[in-house]
């Protein structure tokens, strides 16, 4: 069910993307306006990236195997982490561009038509933001997520432009026909500046997440928690949880020791199942190795430690 929500909303965004995209090229064409261009390529970008997402939601939701383990979990930051290098490398080549013309006198633009353009675009883009957040709800797809979060760039870009094409044609008839050359190279610049930290945080964020380096695994204080009541129940000691999260997985390392060393393999089956059913109810896509013994994990790490400081 969730799987299908996700699909559904890539597909909103692939028709309204496909749509926009379009729309916006023509309408650069027609008005010479690099920032209307801008919000197009935007749009195309996140166009063919959601063709991708659509085969990567099928991958990471592809069952465990043998030979892989982990299943395909790295997939979904690595194609996050190509989302916002694309788009990043997208606003530098708009804002080199726009500053050399600056730097050459600007370039003339329609600002009628480009006004037009923006606030019906601004409508669309209100209804495909309200319907993604709809099919998201519930889901745990960061693939999804970004998806969102790249369409509200797009309606940044967008709200940026409407903006800057008010005050503009407000100047304009007040006298200052001098800066119309330059109205359109500034609003790209601008709109560059606005949108960049967005994928750049995006970026950083999925950097770590595939390099498993994400302050995400630092969750053994929820899990304790969440524990408490079987460590009472079963006689669970000296217990301690390491994760590690990849995608939309969460990934735990169960050790703990037990009060009654006698416990048999069913009956330490029995508590590894109750284990399992009380994460389940804490994180909706995960898998547990749950390691009973006495030995800290911490240790064979300390040990190596030491014998490199004793050599």
């Amino acid at each position: 069910m969730k799987n299908s929500q996700e699909r559904t909303g890539i597909k909103i965004s692939i028709m309204g993307s496909a749509l926009l995209a379009f729309s916006a090229v023509v309408m650069a064409l027609i008005a010479k306006s690099q920032a209307v261009l801008l919000d197009g390529l935007y749009t195309f970008i996140t166009l063919l990236l959601a063709f991708v997402s659509l085969k990567v939601i099928d991958l990471v939701e592809a069952p465990e195997t043998r030979t892989r383990p982990f299943g395909y979990m790295a997939f979904e930051p690595f194609l996050n982490l190509i989302k916002s290098l694309v788009v990043l490398t997208l606003l530098c080549l708009f804002l080199i561009t726009n500053i050399q013309e600056l730097c050459t006198g600007g370039r003339q633009a329609s600002l009628d038509m480009m006004s037009l353009y923006i606030f019906v675009c601004l409508g669309i883009y209100a209804v495909i933001i309200l319907l993604l957040k709809k099919y998201k709800k519930g889901t745990q797809s960061s693939i999804l997520e970004l998806e969102i979060t790249n369409w509200y760039i797009d309606a940044l870009i967008t709200t940026g432009i409407a903006v800057a094409l008010v005050t503009a044609m407000l100047l304009l008839r007040l006298g200052y026909s001098g800066i119309r050359p330059y109205v359109d190279p500034v609003i790209t610049i601008v709109l560059v500046a606005v949108s960049v930290p967005v994928p750049l945080k995006t970026l950083l964020v999925e950097f770590k997440r595939l390099l498993l380096v994400s302050a995400e695994n630092s969750i053994e204080s929820d899990v304790q928690q969440h524990l408490a009541g079987l460590r009472e129940q079963y006689g669970l000691i000296n217990t301690s949880v390491w994760g590690l999260k990849s995608g939309r997985t969460q990934y735990l390392f169960v050790y703990t020791a037990l009060k009654d060393e006698r416990t048999t393999i069913t009956q330490l089956d029995k508590i590894r199942a109750a284990i399992f059913r009380e994460l389940a109810t804490l994180y909706p896509k995960f898998w547990a190795d749950i390691m009973f013994t006495n030995i800290n994990p911490d240790e064979p790490f300390l040990l190596t430690q030491q014998s490199s400081h004793d050599a």
